[in-house]
């Protein structure tokens, strides 16, 4: 592994949205203020607190978060997601973890405490591999009484609102599987959209929370089939 000089940063970032009484998410931007991305924070029953992805937050934020509750794990999308999990993961006493997909590349860039098999189980919170991606592309579904809400890494983006140079390689559109991501990190179509068509049919399926773009609530499981369909 190659450590990571790089240190706590804080970008620009929206306020916490308490979205359940156990998920949490906030939306910022990249250094560059270009890409947008997001973290989801969900709650477990022992009042431990797992990270979807790693954006550092202000002081007033981060101390919310830890007055919620325990820091105990990040959830790294793949190899290529990690800007700032390092830093994140040392200042908040986290351990890391990844697709088994993309292990090699997560090892050489973090201190990986396992792949998304090692978490411990919980009836309230999964995270899974999609398939048909080369590098696992880790998604995650959290329950909260009888809502779900799917979490996805990059295989489910919507740059409605992106301005600039992305709209050149067809990331406007809604949302979708972009076409970067079809030819870089997908193996098996068919396999991908099996999955988010399977992922559509969750029972109370109630809100879309991408790395990449704006929370969706609005028909839900029709937008998930729509974006299998567009595959």
């Amino acid at each position: 592994m190659a450590p990571s000089s790089r240190p706590w940063i804080v970008s620009p970032h929206g306020p916490l949205e308490k979205l359940e009484p156990n998920l949490w998410t906030v939306h910022g931007m990249m250094g560059n203020g270009v890409v947008d991305r997001r973290m989801n924070i969900v709650r477990r029953a022992n009042g431990s607190l797992w990270f979807f992805h790693a954006v550092p937050l202000a002081e007033p934020e981060l101390d919310e978060v830890l007055a919620w509750g325990k820091p105990e794990a990040l959830i790294l999308g793949h190899g290529d997601h990690g800007l700032d999990a390092t830093p994140f993961a040392r200042k908040l006493g986290v351990k890391i973890y990844g697709p088994r997909a993309h292990e090699a590349a997560l090892r050489q860039k973090h201190e990986l405490a396992g792949t998304l098999e090692a978490l411990p189980e919980d009836p309230h919170v999964r995270f899974l591999e999609m398939r048909g991606t080369k590098k696992g592309d880790a998604a995650g579904l959290v329950t909260s009484g009888d809502r779900v809400s799917v979490m996805f890494s990059d295989c489910y983006q919507d740059h409605t609102h992106t301005k600039g140079v992305a709209r050149l390689f067809g990331f406007r559109g809604g949302p979708k599987v972009v076409p970067l991501f079809r030819f870089l990190f997908t193996k098996d179509a068919k396999a991908l959209r099996a999955h988010l068509e399977e992922l559509a049919a969750t029972p109370g399926l109630a809100r879309i929370l991408p790395t990449h773009g704006p929370m969706r609530t609005e028909d839900p499981a029709g937008t998930l089939r729509a974006v299998a369909a567009r595959l």
